[in-house]
């Protein structure tokens, strides 16, 4: 058991420092990826007015969850600022209530002031309590949200999970290298 315990903290350090082993780039599959991610919420209508009053947006442009009672997510994304990409986001979450399956999603997160956009920049853990539901690639998930200055929304890709449960996360913000 000591080992199994091990083994988990090690896996979840290679985790939390693997963005800072090299410089972050923004590269074309990255690009393509999160054009992609965009447009998908960019044909929600519902989102326009949010598009418009943000001054920054995260977008996620895949994110994995699963658990069997306690469970875990992961997910890399982008922060544009101004329409430009500055930096990349990696989303760790921890969660234990009834739950069960896996699911990939992707998710944005609108900011809406200069305020809330610094908070998430210094990469502050977060309480949370969802909903998710996906068979395939049907599904639906409600996240409240307790910050008025912070808009997420969730698209569920697929996969097979029934989740309802409290936790924690965590957004960690690493700028792009700038070029000289």
């Amino acid at each position: 058991m000591i080992k199994l315990r091990f083994c988990l903290l090690a896996w979840i350090f290679v985790l939390c420092t693997a963005c800072v082993w090299k410089p972050i780039t923004y590269d074309e599959a990255a690009e393509q990826s999160v054009s992609k991610a965009l447009s998908a919420f960019a044909a929600e209508d519902t989102l326009a007015p949010f598009f418009e009053e943000a001054v920054a947006y995260a977008v996620f442009p895949t994110s994995v969850r699963g658990g069997t009672g306690i469970g875990g997510a992961f997910g890399l994304g982008w922060l544009k600022e101004g329409g430009e990409v500055t930096g990349k986001v990696m989303l760790l979450e921890a969660f234990a209530g009834a739950n069960l399956g896996v699911e990939a999603y992707r998710t944005i997160l609108f900011f809406r002031s200069v305020v809330s956009l610094e908070d998430f920049k210094q990469g502050r853990l977060e309480f949370t309590g969802q909903v998710h539901g996906a068979l395939v690639t049907l599904g639906a998930a409600i996240t409240p949200s307790f910050n008025q200055e912070v808009a997420m929304f969730v698209q569920v890709r697929g996969g097979l999970l029934l989740e309802a449960s409290v936790g924690a996360q965590r957004y960690d913000y690493f700028p792009l290298v700038q070029s000289e």
